[in-house]
């Protein structure tokens, strides 16, 4: 049996969570993708992180055990995965992160909450509906910290395929890893078409209200620790805007070639309005 897993790490026992089993739709070895023309660098040692670069980004300590990432979407909202959520009821927000070990570098706010919207229709059996926010205690503020932009009302039908997308989190640097990456890393990754992903995964896992990446054949790719971050596109006029959320992998292993798979965010976008208090743009 072959599990899909979500990507959230538990501190105190550093291993991979399997959530659902979930046997995807057939052999072990993805068809191959056209490979992306940048570079090979990935969360999974890929490049560090620079003071301000992911302003949007934080880091949720889950009841001092569990690990998620997340984005800040307004100064007292984040937006993170459903998994990361669930059956939980304490979170502590790191925001203005780099080196989560260092808890005192200048600019970091770290906020407790234990207020949180899980969707209503979340699936954690076939991880849908993987979405939900966490509702701040006091706002979040900081040369280093900001919220990233949701997409427009005009880009609700857009699929994003072809597009280069940037994913951050401080995910496991291997398969053979036992805990996190004490920095915030980045990589680069290629959305790919739902026929492509739908393919490997099949119509159990895969539905219009996620997107995935291709994982460039193993060498490029979101990992255990990395659940609910952000992925984002740089849009005409340099702003970063979230597409998608860090959701499941194959329990195969992060390197093993098989596509990330992330929550689509255009697809919340009513959502997000009722229960965020956003307003998403025309």
């Amino acid at each position: 049996m072959r599990f899909i897993w979500a990507c959230c790490l538990f501190f105190a026992v550093a291993q991979a969570t399997d959530w659902a089993d979930v046997r995807p739709a057939h052999q072990p070895q993805p068809p191959l993708l056209r490979r992306p023309h940048f570079s090979k660098n990935r969360i999974i040692g890929g490049e560090n992180a620079v003071e301000g670069q992911f302003k949007y980004q934080v880091a949720v300590l889950i009841e001092g055990a569990g690990f998620c990432g997340g984005s800040l979407i307004a100064d007292d909202v984040v937006l993170t995965a459903g998994h990361c959520i669930n059956n939980f009821a304490f979170w502590e927000v790191h925001a203005g992160a780099l080196n989560f070990n260092n808890i005192d570098e200048p600019g970091r706010v770290v906020v407790s909450t234990n207020v949180s919207v899980l969707h209503e229709e979340y699936n954690g059996v076939v991880i849908n509906n993987d979405i939900g926010i966490l509702k701040l205690s006091e706002a979040v503020s900081g040369p280093n910290i900001a919220p990233v932009r949701l997409p427009s009302r005009s880009q609700e039908n857009t699929t994003f395929a072809q597009s280069v997308a940037r994913v951050s989190g401080w995910g496991k640097s291997s398969d053979n890893s036992s805990s996190i990456n004490v920095d915030l890393k980045y990589v680069d990754l290629r959305v790919i078409t739902q026929d492509d992903c739908l393919a490997i995964y099949g119509p159990l896992i895969i539905n219009e209200n996620k997107l995935c990446c291709d994982a460039d054949g193993g060498a490029s790719s979101t990992c255990n620790g990395d659940s609910g971050g952000p992925l984002v596109i740089t849009e005409a006029d340099g702003e970063a805007t979230e597409i998608g959320i860090v959701s499941f992998g194959v329990s195969l292993g992060c390197e093993s070639g098989w596509p990330a798979a992330f929550t689509r965010v255009t697809w919340y976008l009513d959502w997000l309005e009722a229960n965020a208090g956003v307003t998403i743009r025309p």
